[in-house]
C-alpha cells in the first residue's frame, strides 16, 4: 500500500526550494533544525541559513577593494631575504585567532603602516571563506554608518539605531581596524564603550587594531582591552610598510 504523502501543514513535510539553494533532505529545505535544547540553529548540511548571517553580517562591514585579497598567504614577513619577527609573531597571533576566536580577543597596536590592516582583512577573509560570519569595519566606518541611521532615523524611521548598534554589539567575530582614527569626542567614546564593554562582558570573539598606545585610551576600555585572562596583546614595532625601500618592497 503506498505511503500517504504528508500535508504541506505538517512540521515534517518536505517544501520546495525557493530560496536558490540545494535540495536538503535532512532539513526539509527549512534551512533550519532543531537541537538537543529544542532550539533552532541553522541547518549543518545544507548550510543555506548560516550563509544568509554570513552575508548579513558582512553587509555592515569594510571588507571591499584591496581587503577581500588580503590573505595570510600574501602577508608579507620577510624584506631583502630577511625574515621580519615582529611581524612573524603578528601573523601567527592573526593565524591562532581566526582558527579559534571563541572567547577570546586579539589586541595589536603600533605605528601605521605596518601590516595589521591587513591581518584584520586576512582574518575576515579566512572566516567568511569557512562559513563563519564575521565584521571586518574600521571604526571610522562604524561611526559614519551609526550617524548615518541616526539621520535616517530621523527623517523616514526606516532604520532603529539601536537594531544597527545591535549588529555591532553582538556581531559573531567583530574585527575592529583604526580604533583611534575616528577623532575623539564624548559620542564616540561612549559608543566604543558600549559596544567594547558588551562584548567584554559577554566575552565575545573580538580583534581590535589602533595606532594608539593602549593608555591613550578611556581607562575603562584600556584596561578591557588588557584582560590577561581574554585579551592577546601584541605591539607591532615594524616600521612603516610603504616607506621601506622598493627592492625591500618587491624582494
Amino acid at each position: 500500500m503506498p505511503t500517504e504523502s504528508k500535508s504541506l501543514s505538517s512540521p515534517d513535510a518536505h517544501i520546495q526550494p525557493a530560496d536558490g539553494g540545494p535540495d536538503c533532505n535532512y532539513c526539509g529545505n527549512r534551512r533550519y533544525v532543531l537541537d538537543a535544547q529544542g532550539n533552532l540553529k541553522a541547518c549543518p548540511v545544507c548550510g543555506v541559513a548560516q550563509a544568509w548571517k554570513v552575508r548579513a553580517v558582512d553587509a555592515y562591514s569594510s571588507r571591499t577593494g584591496a581587503a577581500l585579497k588580503q590573505t595570510f598567504f600574501n602577508f608579507k614577513t620577510r624584506f631583502a631575504g630577511e625574515e621580519d619577527a615582529l611581524l612573524r609573531d603578528c601573523l601567527e597571533a592573526a593565524e591562532e585567532f581566526a582558527e579559534e576566536p571563541d572567547s577570546r580577543w586579539l589586541v595589536l597596536w603600533g605605528e601605521r603602516g605596518n601590516g595589521k590592516s591587513h591581518l584584520c582583512a586576512a582574518v575576515a577573509n579566512h572566516l567568511i571563506a569557512s562559513g563563519r560570519a564575521a565584521l571586518f569595519i574600521t571604526m571610522p566606518d562604524l561611526l559614519a554608518s551609526l550617524r548615518h541611521t541616526m539621520e535616517l532615523q530621523a527623517n523616514t524611521e526606516q532604520e532603529s539605531y539601536s537594531g544597527h548598534m545591535n549588529a555591532f554589539k553582538n556581531a559573531p567575530v567583530l574585527i575592529l581596524d583604526d580604533l583611534g582614527a575616528e577623532g575623539k569626542s564624548d559620542w564616540s567614546d561612549s559608543v566604543l564603550f558600549e559596544i567594547l564593554d558588551y562584548r567584554y562582558r559577554n566575552r565575545l570573539p573580538t580583534m581590535i587594531v589602533t595606532n594608539c598606545a593602549l593608555d591613550a585610551f578611556d581607562p575603562r576600555i584600556a584596561s578591557r582591552m588588557q584582560d590577561t585572562l581574554l585579551s592577546t596583546v601584541i605591539e607591532n614595532r615594524a616600521p612603516d610598510f610603504r616607506q621601506r625601500s622598493v627592492d625591500e618592497r618587491l624582494g
